[in-house]
C-alpha cells in the first residue's frame, strides 16, 4: 500500500501546482478520496479523535517497528486532510515520526494559515506526535 502512496515532495508539488484556496480546497477534498477505508467496527468511542467538530477516528497500529495509521471522518475535508497525514506519517517509526517537521510541510502547502488549532488536524497531529 505505502508503495504506491504519494510522496511528501509529491504533495508538495500538487499544492504549489493548485494556488489559491479554491483549487487547494478542492485537492484536499481529492486527497481525502484516496483515504483506506476504515471498518465500520473501529468507528467506535475508543477510536474517536476528541476534540473534534466532525467525527473522526483514529487507530493506530505497530507492526515492526513501523507505525499504520488508519482514520475516517464525516467529513470531505478532513478526511482530505487525514489523507495528508497519511502521507506524512504511514509506515515510519518512532524516531523518524519525532524527526519529521510538520509544521514546515504544512507551511509548504500553504495550509498553516487556513487552519485553527480547533481543527481536526490539529488533533490528530498532536495524537501522532
Amino acid at each position: 500500500m505505502s508503495s504506491s502512496l504519494m510522496s511528501i515532495e509529491q504533495l508538495i508539488d500538487a499544492f504549489a501546482e493548485n494556488r489559491g484556496w479554491d483549487k487547494q480546497y478542492r485537492l484536499i477534498i481529492q486527497l481525502g478520496k484516496q483515504l483506506p477505508a476504515l471498518h465500520e467496527d473501529e468507528k467506535n468511542d475508543e477510536n474517536q479523535v476528541k476534540g473534534c467538530e466532525s467525527l473522526a477516528w483514529l487507530v493506530v497500529e505497530q507492526q515492526g517497528e513501523g507505525y499504520h495509521f488508519k482514520m475516517a471522518s464525516d467529513t470531505r475535508v478532513v478526511s482530505g486532510l487525514m489523507m495528508i497525514l497519511f502521507i506524512l506519517f504511514e509506515g515510519k517509526n518512532a524516531q523518524q515520526i519525532k524527526a519529521l517537521d510538520s509544521d514546515a510541510v504544512f507551511q509548504k502547502l500553504g495550509l498553516l494559515h487556513h487552519l485553527s488549532p480547533s481543527q481536526p488536524m490539529v488533533s490528530l497531529l498532536l495524537l501522532i506526535k
